[in-house]
């Protein structure tokens, strides 16, 4: 499909260079021969300044792309112990475009989107490497604009609320599934001079239609409450941790990313990524099971 299109606005372009050739203005009409004209040579010049690589030719066609964007951190994470390595990876969807006029008409529109978000858990310590769980996310939320509180010009103030799912898909004996609706108040700070930024995020949620036949009590592992606490520089260090509480006991997972350019001038656009996590229910899976491990990888958003 993609090599179709390409075709298709080439020939587009082609028809378009000869229609314009074509409807050149006409000159007085003589019977006199014309003049040889010299031929410039164009070898080595770029012919499609407009259009220098395939991205910028596939966009034409993806009107809604800019709606897409990254949501949770985007990760690859191999265990000190490999039998609990994790990957993740995360975006969201604007389902109303901020120019459109029904969000000129009633401004709140713009903030509902969908979200997914996938973590899996991968035994890299086994022969073949299986996965040990996947846990997949979809979600419906709103968050609000700018909430002016008058701290600080570079500060924000935004309320998230919504509808999560989160099943690992499996049937019978392993199958898990649960869903919340949550409210989530964030608060972030930004010094732009020292490019120092600080981010908390508490989160409260209740259970609805939680699986009573596989996972009955997850909600005394998981509990109902998170707290995410974020700092650090833009350009530099982050780190980031989760804290919650449930009946059986508290859960901590800790995040550390550095840009890797920051190391080595090579590399781009990846974060080395340290996480230490010491959590009941990581995984769906094993939710009345407590993880402990320290995993050290890259990430893409942090």
């Amino acid at each position: 499909m993609r090599l179709f299109i390409l075709f298709f606005i080439l020939v587009q372009v082609l028809i378009s260079h000869a229609a314009a050739a074509d409807s050149s203005p006409e000159t007085n009409a003589t019977t006199e021969t014309p003049e040889p004209v010299a031929v410039e040579s164009h070898i080595g010049e770029d012919l499609s300044p407009h259009y220098p690589n395939f991205d910028s030719m596939f966009t034409l066609y993806q009107p809604y792309l800019d709606h897409v964007s990254a949501y949770q951190p985007m990760y690859f994470l191999v265990g000190t112990d490999p039998e609990k390595s994790k990957f993740q990876f995360s975006f969201k969807y604007r389902l109303v475009k901020t120019e459109s006029s029904l969000a000129q008409k009633y401004r709140f529109m713009d903030g509902f989107h969908f979200a997914y978000t996938q973590t899996s858990y991968w035994d890299l310590k086994s022969s073949s490497m299986p996965f040990e769980d996947t846990s997949y996310k979809p979600e419906l939320f709103h968050i609000s604009p700018n909430i002016n509180i008058g701290l600080s010009p570079a500060s924000g103030l935004f309320f998230q609320t919504g509808i999560k799912h989160d099943s690992n898909g499996q049937g019978k004996d392993i199958s898990r599934n649960t869903n919340f609706l949550y409210a989530n108040p964030l608060y972030v700070f930004y010094d732009k001079e020292k490019t120092f930024g600080f981010l908390l995020s508490p989160k409260a949620w209740i259970y609805v239609g939680n699986d009573e036949d596989t996972n009955d009590d997850l909600p005394q592992y998981r509990g109902y409450f998170d707290l995410e606490l974020k700092c650090g520089l833009a350009e530099s260090l982050v780190v980031g941790a989760h804290l919650g509480w449930a009946k059986k006991g508290g859960s901590l997972q800790i995040d550390a990313t550095y840009p890797l350019h920051l190391i080595s001038a090579g590399i781009s656009g990846l974060y080395l990524h340290v996480q230490y996590v010491n959590s009941l229910a990581e995984s769906l899976l094993n939710y009345d099971k407590r993880t402990k491990a320290v995993r050290i990888g890259v990430s893409i958003v942090r």
